[in-house]
């Protein structure tokens, strides 16, 4: 079949202010004097406990208190009290920094509605704001003590243990003179209690500081109102290592890649630069920091580095010649025990990688294939994560990230049972994806299986059996969604399985079988030159090279474009039944599915692409006119499947994570007036809103409240009846909605329409496009 470029997407002349829902609503009519008694009292007691807080250094602490409220309170108005919001969380708990450490606004404001009424008034003084806050509290030492380090057992301060160690210290997010005066006070305790800051980092959302200390200085840094957590280090996440041998003789000859070929950056274990599959395709290796040299002890990256490069490797090598597609930059960010650098933090590392990876080599793919085993999404994105979602708002860039791997002591303790709990057990809380893949502006990348894993031996074995089937996700593949249910892992791609060996009663992967594994290079050439691999480590890159087959078609597309159309293409395989559960388990699996890159990079005869990028103000939305020809509205099955790619600021301390959110509509049988109408905010003096008839608004699945969580979103219309009623154009409204952020915010579309009857369908769009223009 021919293959065609992608047409433009036409935007309808205008852009008009959003219809917002109403605001934080009525007062609730609560008792003003019990209730203005209690916030007081409260607020007294903060104070007391504040004040009796010892200067350090000469430096006052800094007033942070903790708030539960039972209605949205917006920052302006914190801010007029003397509040600023550093963080919320869960059951509307929001923790605020005092500029006014006596509380004066907001204790005047607290006795005007504890005090009567005024004449004329319905309610109380400021009823709306101090009858939302259920409670004021200060924040604790036990507050701040980290999930890992609770999950380990050591809930209180007084379970910390005692010998050195190092911890990662989070201080509340704060800038400029207050983030030097937090840090003074932080260090200057620890130093007091023999503990060094081994290295810090202050980024867009996080301020951090690597310490190594006793359990005594610990226990002392608790108490300090500056800190928002203290936790473990993250610990990455490595699949088992394989061992097999293929000889360089086997293989055809070996060409580099072509001149002007991109550069994908790898930050992983390092990388074996002498090997021969990958001597000519590398631009740059590095250690962050330096100190960790370039080379892969640990046996991961280079593996890596040979799914980037050449993408399916064992299809590759039935080529000839066997050319390398990309160059990849390494920067290695690991020890030779596969730990993160003890005294350098990992967003610091991060941060460091990416920018010589964009600025030297001009990487706009960048993969991460490693995961902080002790870290599975919570109720907020790690530092780590944030790190990556602005670093991709940043620079724009396409940051690939692995979902992670079940623990291994996790699928141990199923036993042959694995085989039954198959794919249930996937879905357990225990096996959500690991962080940094909770990040919103990344591609989170989960695994399906290439294979069942069994081999011709295995015939005569009844006890060696097959978890998964081929297309099926891996059984180690780890699940979202993501936090605040973030629609995650994002895509899949082949990354081995694993199967069930009866006679060892163990679970073997393609470190053991090569049929359960996918083919990659391995770091020790000389012992052995390629080898066998299972995990989302090895999906994640085949992702990676797919987004770079993208950037080289369109050199000029933005990564939000490339994060679209990779989602536009992508499909659940037909290997996925009932018995994976409702479409919820099928999402949480599988995201959007597997890619397929043909299908991103070209249109076709009965399927095409319009594609998009724009820039919308918050609060605004745009209007996109989607033509549908008259071979495209008679009976058969065809679909409309519509992506949206945006990437907000991010500020991982706030439950409302993401700055802005965005979403879709797709309208049928209405005019563009009508749609502008539906859409746009009304005045008072306009008389009743005009609303679209609920039967001209399109079907889209999955639907809005699942999708419009997340920065990458996709969904299809499906049609089988004669449509003729509807008329011959579509439009599609993009809102963009403000949260804590009104920046402008850019954004792709890329839209398809696809018939299975072999129709004309790409050149009745493009002769529509062409006279629209």
């Amino acid at each position: 079949m021919a293959t065609y470029q992608h047409l433009p997407l036409q935007r309808v002349e205008g852009e008009l202010d959003r219809r917002k829902r109403p605001g934080f609503g009525q007062p609730s009519g609560r008792e003003a004097k019990s209730h203005g008694a209690k916030i007081q009292a409260e607020v007294q007691e903060v104070l007391q406990e504040h004040q009796a807080k010892p200067k350090i250094g000469d430096i006052d602490p800094a007033l942070i208190l903790k708030v539960e409220t039972s209605g949205n309170i917006s920052e302006d108005e914190w801010a007029k009290i003397g509040l600023t919001v550093l963080a919320n969380g869960p059951g509307q708990t929001l923790i605020l920094f005092a500029d006014d450490v006596e509380l004066t606004a907001f204790q005047q404001k607290v006795t005007a509605y504890n005090g009567e009424k005024p004449e004329n008034q319905k309610s109380q003084p400021y009823a709306a704001l101090i009858e939302a806050i259920e409670a004021v509290r200060p924040i604790d030492a036990t507050d701040r003590i980290g999930p890992v380090l609770k999950e380990e057992g050591y809930a209180t301060p007084e379970l910390i243990p005692e010998p050195a160690e190092f911890y990662d210290v989070e201080l509340w997010p704060v800038s400029g003179l207050n983030a030097d005066l937090f840090v003074h006070r932080v260090t200057t305790v620890l130093e007091q209690f023999e503990g060094v800051v081994v290295s810090s980092y202050r980024g867009k959302s996080a301020l951090l500081m690597r310490m190594h200390g006793t359990g005594t200085a610990v226990r002392q840094l608790l108490e300090l109102p500056e800190i928002a957590t203290i936790d473990r280090p993250p610990t990455p996440d490595w699949a088992e290592l394989p061992a097999r041998n293929i000889e360089l003789g086997d293989l055809p000859e070996i060409l580099p890649p072509e001149n002007g070929a991109p550069t994908i950056g790898i930050i992983d274990s390092g990388l074996t630069s002498a090997h021969p599959l990958i001597v000519g395709s590398l631009a740059a290796a590095f250690g962050e920091p330096a100190s960790l040299g370039d080379s892969d002890e640990k046996g991961h990256g280079t593996s890596v580095s040979g799914i980037a490069i050449f993408g399916d490797v064992r299809q590759r090598l039935s080529e000839t010649p066997f050319r390398a597609k990309f160059r990849v930059a390494s920067a290695r960010v690991v020890n030779a025990a596969g730990r993160f650098d003890d005294e350098e933090l990992v967003p610091t590392q991060m941060e460091n990688s990416f920018r010589k990876l964009t600025a030297e080599f001009g990487c706009r793919v960048i993969n991460i294939s490693l995961g902080d085993i002790k870290r599975s999404a919570g109720y907020k994105p790690s530092a780590w994560a944030a790190t990556l979602d602005a670093l991709a708002r940043e620079l724009d860039i396409v940051i690939v990230v692995s979902a992670g791997n079940a623990s291994s002591a996790y699928l141990a303790s199923l036993g042959d049972g694995i085989v039954t709990a198959y794919p249930r057990f996937l879905l357990d809380e225990a096996n959500r994806i690991l962080e940094p893949a909770s990040a919103v502006n990344v591609l989170t990348v989960g695994s399906i299986a290439h294979s069942n894993g069994l081999s011709t031996i295995d015939a005569e074995n009844v006890g060696v059996r097959s978890i998964a089937q081929t297309f099926q996700p891996s059984p180690f593949t780890r699940a979202g969604p993501g936090t605040n249910k973030v629609l995650k892992p994002d895509l899949v791609d082949f990354g081995g399985t694993a199967v069930y060996d009866g006679p060892t009663q163990r679970l073997q992967s393609g470190s053991a079988r090569a049929n359960a594994g996918i083919l990659s290079t391995h770091h020790e050439y000389l012992q052995q030159l390629l080898s066998y691999y299972s995990g989302t480590s090895f999906a994640a890159p085949l992702v990676a090279y797919k987004a770079a087959l993208l950037f080289e078609s369109l050199p000029n597309a933005s990564a939000n474009l490339v994060r679209a159309l990779l989602a536009l293409s992508a499909e659940h395989p037909t290997a996925i039944d009932q018995s994976f559960g409702d479409d919820d388990a099928i999402f949480n699996l599988l995201g959007y599915g597997l890619p397929d890159v043909a299908k991103a990079l070209e249109s076709e005869d009965n399927r095409v692409v319009l594609i998009a990028e724009d820039v919308l103000s918050a609060d605004k939305f745009a209007v996109y006119e989607v033509p549908i020809p008259d071979v495209f509205q008679t009976k058969g099955a065809r679909q409309i499947r519509v992506a949206l790619s945006f990437d907000p600021p991010v500020k991982h301390t706030r439950l409302d994570y993401a700055g802005l959110k965005m979403g879709f509509h797709l309208i049928r049988g209405a005019s563009a007036s009508e749609v502008f109408d539906a859409f746009r905010k009304w005045e008072a003096d306009e008389g009743r809103v005009f609303r679209i008839k609920e039967s001209l608004k399109c079907d889209l699945k999955p639907g809005a409240q699942r999708r419009e969580r997340g920065t990458l979103q996709c969904a299809t219309f499906s049609m089988t009846t004669n449509s003729q009623r509807y008329g011959d154009r579509y439009f599609l409204a993009v809102r963009c909605e403000s949260g804590w952020s009104s920046e402008d915010q850019r954004f792709a579309l890329a839209i398809e329409l696809r018939s299975r009857a072999n129709i004309q369908l790409y050149q009745r769009v493009q002769e529509r496009v062409r006279i629209r223009v």
